[in-house]
């Protein structure tokens, strides 16, 4: 219900304050606070989950953030952060994480409100203190039983969401440069570089991570890509077809699983909705394994994460994927037509319903 309607920013600032004493009085309890986002984190996961480790920092709290380095989309975020002093040992394997957490410890999810969407599900169902904060819409099978729950689905990132949020947490709290740097990273990733889903608390917290010295010549150098990535990425985009009026899809056949494979076919589709007259792009993956991942983008007329919940994956209104394993890549291409063309006749029904209704 609800997922067709676009998120409009309407949330107050009294709700983040009052989250935001929420969340200080948990971390006050807390004996230990455990971060962890979805699974093959993204920049926005990362940097949501530096913006905690900062606010629990600052109230004495020693914070985890629990994160598989072998698959993520954000390892040279990660590397950086992993560099500075404040940062020695807080990242941890699931592995690691789960041997080593206590009773008393906080288990904060970002950037995700599905338990088999997170980092390692069997960490959530050991941790009977859990958080979450999201900027998706609210997933059929939420997260449940947790002891604080904030999710905005009209914030562009939860690196926004957690930015307001440590803003009220602490008058006295500071990022450091390299947590401004990070939070940032979030923001521009989901945004895509400020075009997307951005509003006025946006650039709020945009100018808030400036002050505080985000730097936006680094968050450039940590997206650019070598030479044979950039040819790699422009054949994926001319390789696309148009099988619909405004949707772009490229099959990528008999490619390697990894995290490259993985990153490229989102950058791709990110591109293909750049051109003009495509609203949706989406981008598959045929693994050589027998599995299949997809990215699919919008420019916001279509919701693409309807799409890829119907195929069993979800994400955000602009944003959205899905991995599958025991099917065809051209099977689950002509799957995403069907979807796609329905989207786009409800669509035209609605305007059609609005036309005759203001007439």
């Amino acid at each position: 219900y609800g997922g067709r309607t676009k998120a409009t920013e309407k949330r107050t600032k009294v709700k983040s304050r009052v989250m935001a004493n929420a969340f200080r009085e948990l971390i006050a309890d807390a004996g230990e606070v455990y971060i962890m986002g979805h699974s093959f984190a993204d920049m926005d996961a990362v940097g949501a989950a530096a913006g905690i480790c900062c606010a629990a920092r600052k109230r004495g709290k020693q914070a985890r953030i629990v994160i598989d380095r072998e698959h993520t989309a954000a390892e040279t975020l990660i590397a950086r952060l992993d560099a500075l002093p404040e940062y020695s040992g807080v990242f941890l394997t699931p592995a690691e994480a789960f041997l080593q957490m206590r009773a008393d410890t906080v288990l904060v999810v970002v950037d995700t409100n599905r338990p088999d969407m997170v980092e390692n599900p069997q960490l959530l169902e050991s941790c009977n203190r859990v958080a979450v904060i999201d900027h998706h819409r609210r997933a059929e099978d939420v997260i449940s039983d947790t002891i604080l729950q904030y999710m905005e689905p009209s914030s562009s990132s939860t690196s926004e969401l957690v930015t307001e949020l440590t803003r009220y947490f602490n008058d006295k709290l500071e990022f450091t440069r390299g947590e401004a740097t990070a939070l940032y990273c979030g923001l521009v990733v989901d945004t895509k570089n400020f075009n997307v889903q951005t509003g006025e608390r946006t650039f709020e917290a945009a100018a808030l991570l400036r002050r505080s010295g985000a730097d936006p010549s680094l968050v450039r150098q940590l997206f650019k890509d070598d030479l044979a990535s950039f040819r790699e990425r422009y054949r994926l985009i001319a390789e696309a077809e148009m099988p619909l009026p405004h949707l772009a899809i490229s099959l990528n056949r008999n490619v390697e699983k990894s995290n490259e494979v993985t990153i490229l076919a989102a950058q791709a589709a990110d591109g293909l909705i750049s051109v003009n007259g495509i609203s949706v792009g989406v981008v598959i993956n045929e693994c050589t394994d027998g599995s299949v991942s997809v990215s699919a983008r919008s420019d916001g007329t279509v919701n693409v994460q309807i799409i890829m919940e119907e195929l069993g994956g979800g994400g955000h209104q602009t944003v959205a994927g899905v991995q599958l394993n025991h099917i065809s890549g051209e099977a689950v291409k002509q799957q995403i037509i069907e979807l796609t063309k329905k989207q786009f006749e409800e669509a035209e029904e609605k305007e059609k319903d609005e036309s005759n209704l203001t007439e």
